[in-house]
């Protein structure tokens, strides 16, 4: 049994049919093997309270809608899966928030995650002096990692 975690990127609809269609290619014909399809939710930076990371129209600070940004995405989630993940291998769905690569690999490790696959994307030069997500996914996952271009 094989346990798959198909990560993507929901702003970047054009790469989930190559992750997708890869995990499910990779999963299809093996007994027991299901696939969980996860995303993470950018743009809260770690470590910071986030009661004052927003702004409010009175100069106090505003809460993220953190619960309904991740019951949306579960939800979007569920579709997409729905859609292009056979019934049989469905698991699940995945919904983190926070620096990319590590829910990522704290995932992986949770959900007893045999190989996890995500997508590439166009690299910028920030990405060449820190490397991008899926290079530290790989670097740091104690499971096999396929990247999909």
């Amino acid at each position: 049994m094989t346990n798959y975690l198909a990560t993507i990127d929901l702003d970047d609809e054009p790469s989930w049919e190559g992750v997708i269609s890869k995990t499910v290619d990779m999963a299809t014909g093996v007994e027991g093997t299901k696939i969980y399809l996860m995303t993470v939710i950018g743009g809260i930076s770690p470590g910071i309270d986030q009661r004052y990371a927003i702004r409010g129209e009175m100069h106090g600070s505003i809460e993220y809608p953190l619960k309904d940004w991740k019951d949306s995405a579960a939800k979007k989630l569920e579709e997409i899966a729905t859609q292009q993940i056979p019934k049989e291998l469905q698991a699940g769905v995945v919904v983190e928030h926070g620096t990319v690569y590590k829910e990522i690999v704290e995932a992986a490790n949770d959900l007893d995650i045999q190989h996890i696959v995500m997508g590439a994307h166009r690299p910028s030069l920030s990405d060449f002096l820190l490397g991008p997500n899926s290079a530290r996914v790989a670097r740091h996952a104690e499971c096999s990692v396929t990247v999909v271009r």
